[in-house]
């Protein structure tokens, strides 16, 4: 197979597969027989760093009637402990479908420890799918310190196999309970060499900085590098000198921040009218030098009724809320998705000679292009997962 004058990685080449890899790069000309895909956009797979499949397609089952995050909280409450494990799990495969369909073989799930069982679920099926590469976060949904034992089922999910420890810092009890939850993910992550991965500062008010506690945290255990802060909305309330401060915090500490456009859009900014967004500093983050990822969050769930698991939708979704409207910002919230949506998975993929041929051609000019139209990808796999 030959690609020719394609988009990749910010300039136009021609790229040939043969025997499932890569082997060259250039200018080229078609050989005999030789199948021929021209003048699209190549990249590497997508990566999904933040979903949760335990609740995912569960929107008809529970409507979030006020579109509030309260109540989507309240509503997955209500359905958690009832799923069992065969719909935990069929739900979660035929959505984990869609995210192959569109070219996403690397998944970051959180599961909601206060159902032990649909915890057992989803990690019998990080080791049992073929598609790709699952990885479990363990999330206390309502909060670690809220009850002993919630900390108790959370702790229990973590030495149960999960891949990442959880918090929700700004759900505790009082500010200083969240930070304590931080220091109870960040020592257990670390003394199991695991990631981390918070719910972080999920809120429309300047008094949550829980992200700040995060970072000297990551910083002060060594766990540079394997965390992940979701959320930060914040942030966006924040003045401007102590976002400056936080965005120092977050470079220095390399704490990765996980942006949620859908859920956050949609669950966000419901008060009285002017109405803000949900959303953190994602242009200032970018400017700093940060690393930023895009997660889908909700598939058709209690939280966000819509979503088909396409990562590109996010993606152009925050655009237009963040206003990262120049070209150069289009190219990175598309190229984030094959780039930083990677690194929560320890490597993020290359397209050069002699790798394997897993690649997306999408049937658009340029990245921008690709934003606009939004098309199917054609999906190339040449390796097993990792």
């Amino acid at each position: 197979m030959l690609f020719v004058d394609c988009w990749i990685d910010g300039r136009r080449v021609d790229l040939r597969v043969d025997g499932g890899l890569i082997v060259e790069l250039g200018r080229l000309d078609p050989r005999p027989g030789e199948e021929v895909l021209a003048r699209g956009t190549v990249c590497p797979h997508l990566a999904e760093p933040h979903v949760h499949l335990d609740a995912a397609l569960l929107g008809r089952r529970a409507p979030n009637v006020s579109g509030t995050l309260e109540e989507g909280i309240a509503n997955w409450a209500a359905l958690r402990d009832g799923l069992g494990r065969q719909d935990v799990l069929d739900r979660a495969r035929e959505t984990l479908g869609w995210y192959a369909s569109f070219g996403c073989t690397r998944v970051r799930t959180h599961v909601d420890t206060g159902c032990l069982e649909n915890v057992a679920a989803l990690i019998e099926l990080r080791d049992t799918w073929t598609g790709g590469q699952l990885q479990v976060v363990a999330f206390p949904q309502e909060g670690m310190l809220t009850s002993p034992r919630h900390e108790e089922h959370w702790r229990e999910a973590v030495l149960m196999g999960c891949d990442a420890v959880g918090a929700i810092p700004h759900f505790e009890p009082t500010r200083g309970s969240g930070d304590r939850s931080l220091r109870l993910a960040c020592e257990l992550a670390s003394e199991r060499g695991l990631y981390v991965d918070v719910h972080c500062d999920e809120r429309e008010t300047d008094e949550f900085r829980h992200l700040l506690t995060l970072c000297r945290l990551s910083m002060e255990l060594g766990l540079e590098g394997r965390v992940v802060a979701g959320h930060c909305t914040a942030m966006h309330h924040w003045s401007d000198e102590l976002a400056a401060q936080g965005i120092e915090l977050v470079l220095e500490s390399g704490v990765q921040v996980v942006t949620n456009p859908f859920d956050n859009i949609v669950l966000l900014g419901r008060g009285s009218y002017p109405r803000t967004r949900g959303h953190t500093r994602v242009d200032e983050l970018w400017a700093a030098g940060a690393s930023v990822g895009i997660g889908h969050d909700s598939v058709m769930d209690p939280w966000y009724r819509l979503g088909n698991a396409n990562l590109v939708e996010a993606a152009y979704m925050l655009v237009h809320y963040a206003h990262l409207t120049s070209e150069e910002q289009l190219v990175r919230a598309f190229t984030t998705l094959s780039s930083d949506n990677h690194r929560c998975f320890g490597s993020v993929p290359r397209l050069e000679v002699g790798q394997p041929a897993d690649l997306l051609f999408y049937e658009a000019a340029d990245p921008a292009e690709v934003l606009r139209l939004r098309p199917a990808p054609r999906v190339l796999r040449a390796s097993a997962p990792s």
